[in-house]
């Protein structure tokens, strides 16, 4: 249930960027850490209150969203660029990423050393902390889709999605709401990054397999759907911890790649197949 709340928080922000911009933004990985990182520096090194450096983490991680929208994506999107252009960008973006991060912070685990007391539920043992990751990451997944389907902003975001041109002819500025889009994805991913740091620890190169993982589990639930990709997380999260469980802790990530492969040949559009995107 952990790592399903965990990756819910990433391959949704991954599946609405795609919806939003067609573009599949594995450089989110590297937007995920950085918020992690920037968390931990504010708390380790600064000594910031927990609230403050939480704010600290989104503006960063916003910040850093935004900024590759606006110096990469937009740059090939005015050239008339294709899907191969920003296929290679994105995999720039997160290379690039992850080496600054190594080169800003070494190569060495960051932990915060931030323990909670267990509680046995039904012969299991589960953190106060765990409990508390779980209920931030429904809370926020429920504060992104009222915003998405309950309000005039999310109508806009919405018709973006589903036909940009039209979207502008109606006066419905596209290149303000792809902005917007990209900071509200990055709020969700520094959450991520926050909770996995609390919980585990800080690796620069788990942006590459958290970027993985996320889009596994948009491609599951359905690439350009909100909900399919919170259902692919629950299902992705559920089938690693049953392989760890029976099988050990390496099969985490193999099992990742097999789904993805079999979703990709015999289900390529995923379990929530919509006419619509979102």
């Amino acid at each position: 249930m952990l790592a399903a709340a965990l990756y819910a928080l990433i391959a949704g922000g991954l599946s609405f960027l795609y919806a939003t911009t067609r573009i599949f933004h594995l450089a989110h990985g590297v937007v995920v850490m950085a918020g992690g990182y920037a968390f931990w520096y504010a708390t380790q090194v600064l000594h910031w209150e927990m609230f403050l450096a939480g704010l600290f983490s989104i503006a960063t991680a916003a910040a850093l969203g935004v900024l590759m929208n606006e110096l990469v994506y937009e740059v090939l999107r005015r050239r008339g660029a294709r899907g191969i252009s920003y296929l290679i960008a994105t995999l720039a973006l997160l290379l690039f990423g992850t080496a600054c991060i190594l080169l800003l912070f070494g190569a060495a685990p960051h932990t915060f050393h931030f323990q909670t007391r267990s509680l046995e539920w039904g012969g299991a043992y589960v953190t106060l902390l765990q409990l508390w990751m779980i209920g931030i990451a429904v809370i926020l997944l429920s504060a992104y889709g009222a915003i998405v389907y309950g309000t005039k902003f999310g109508k806009a975001m919405r018709a973006t999605a589903d036909n940009e041109m039209v979207a502008e002819i109606l006066g419905i500025p596209t290149h303000r709401i792809r902005i917007y889009a990209f900071a509200l994805s990055s709020v969700l991913a520094a959450a991520a990054g926050v909770l996995i740091g609390l919980e585990f620890n800080l690796d620069p190169n788990m942006g590459i397999f958290l970027a993985i993982q996320g889009f596994a589990a948009a491609v599951i639930g359905g690439v350009g759907s909100f909900g399919g990709a919170l259902l692919g997380a629950l299902i992705l999260g559920g089938i690693q911890q049953a392989a760890v469980w029976y099988l050990g802790a390496g099969w985490r990530h193999a099992v990742t790649f097999l789904l993805l492969f079999l979703f990709l040949i015999f289900v390529p559009s995923g379990i929530v197949r919509r006419n619509r995107t979102l």
